[in-house]
């Protein structure tokens, strides 16, 4: 290609910004707005907070089915037709969400929406950046992932002041005709799988002449589970979920509780959201010098902290101090985990086995908030939980130092 034919962008950059668009409305605007809603539908609806966060298991459920599904798929077929299909569930989900009268209607939906989750967000984003990028893969992964930040953050205050005016159904009208006019479009238009496809090469810099210059590397599925490495990523994965699923689906809930207006609880989990793009901007180049290991054990330290923070949040100053460290330690585990994968466990199978330890981390994301809320609906309380959560994040740390990562030639 001639100097004129180059593009002055590389086109991985697109793929990252195409990915951000899609985090932001399908994890930022969908997942990490939950939280804002718990306490309306509960109240309005007369329903428990366990009973309601059991909706979150059955997405779960829906996760464990689709997960290594959606995995195969994207390494067989590409991103872009996973996705696509992923999207149009996720938004049909939350147009029919608005219309609920029943909670076993919230379980089918949220069980579907978590099948279009598993296709069209984390997995195949993070297997595109990850084909697209072989040097500099934990800041492209930062810029891309930083997206569900920024989407918890922006979309918090605007879903609870729709809710606030408008009621928790329109939220959901609101969510799913953006999904479907936003995504969809992102997805079609901008999503490659692979540098191939347009005729380019992934992004790297010189290596030195000793370094290995394959980047498809990997350990089969089978070969996968066999190996200590993928289940110490399992019990990272699934304990990380237990806690920022718990802990995050209902600290506006709990913030209200101590006295903590609706908008200041809201206000608190957008700051949380918005700390949490520093956190994923920060983490990926960390991850780059120190390893996702290292790296990973040093998020959950700052987790078991924040979380003891929480404990004494009557004034808001605390309030403000317990989200700012909060949200930046939940900056490092999306952007890590999939490093953590690729480093240890290969590209060659990467999405079916991404698909594999992702049903450990949405059970665990389910099981928190599902035991957080069955615990206060029986004690009204819900500092034992958190108790809890702060001893896992210290076991977390442990299991993350304790990698021995697999050689390519193993």
């Amino acid at each position: 290609m001639s100097s004129s034919q180059t593009p002055k962008v590389f086109y991985g950059f697109y793929i990252v910004g195409a990915c951000f668009i899609v985090l932001f409305f399908l994890w930022g605007m969908v997942l990490n707005t939950f939280p804002v809603f718990l306490k309306p539908i509960t109240e309005n609806m007369n329903w428990g907070r366990g009973a309601l966060t059991f909706s979150l298991l059955m997405g779960a459920i829906g996760t464990a089915i689709s997960a290594p599904i959606a995995g195969i798929l994207i390494d067989r077929i590409g991103a872009k037709p996973v996705m696509t299909v992923g999207t149009v569930v996720i938004g049909v989900g939350l147009l029919a969400g608005s219309r609920i009268m029943h909670l076993w209607q919230l379980y089918i939906i949220f069980a579907f929406i978590g099948v279009g989750l598993m296709c069209a967000s984390i997995i195949p984003c993070a297997f595109i950046i990850s084909n697209w990028f072989v040097s500099r893969r934990g800041a492209a992964m930062s810029g891309a992932f930083v997206g569900t930040s920024v989407g918890g953050m922006v979309m918090s205050p605007i879903a609870n002041w729709i809710i606030l005016n408008y009621g928790w159904r329109t939220a959901f009208l609101f969510s799913g005709v953006t999904v479907i006019v936003v995504v969809i479009p992102t997805v079609l238009f901008l999503i490659r799988t692979r540098p191939s496809e347009i005729g380019l090469e992934p992004y790297r810099v010189a290596l030195p002449t000793n370094a290995d210059p394959s980047d498809n590397w990997g350990v089969s599925v089978k070969e996968a589970f066999s190996l200590p490495v993928f289940w110490q990523l399992a019990v990272i994965i699934m304990l990380i979920g237990v806690v920022t699923g718990g802990l995050g689906n209902h600290c506006p809930a709990y913030l209200s509780d101590l006295g903590h207006s609706p908008t200041q609880a809201a206000f608190a989990w957008s700051t949380v959201m918005g700390v949490m793009i520093l956190g994923k901007l920060a983490v990926g180049p960390v991850a780059d010098r120190w390893g996702p290991e290292k790296t990973t054990a040093a998020s959950c330290a700052l987790f078991a902290v924040s979380i003891g923070i929480v404990f004494f949040a009557q004034p808001y100053w605390v309030v403000m101090v317990f989200a700012s460290l909060y949200g930046f330690a939940c900056g490092a585990p999306l952007v890590l985990n999939p490093l953590l994968i690729s480093g240890n466990l290969g590209m060659k199978n990467f999405s079916a086995i991404y698909g594999a330890l992702s049903i450990m981390g949405t059970i665990g994301g389910a099981l928190g908030p599902v035991g957080a809320g069955i615990y206060f609906d029986k004690h009204d309380t819900y500092l034992p939980v958190f108790c809890v959560f702060i001893v896992l994040m210290i076991v977390t740390g442990v299991v993350a130092l304790a990698i021995k990562p697999v050689r390519h030639g193993n």
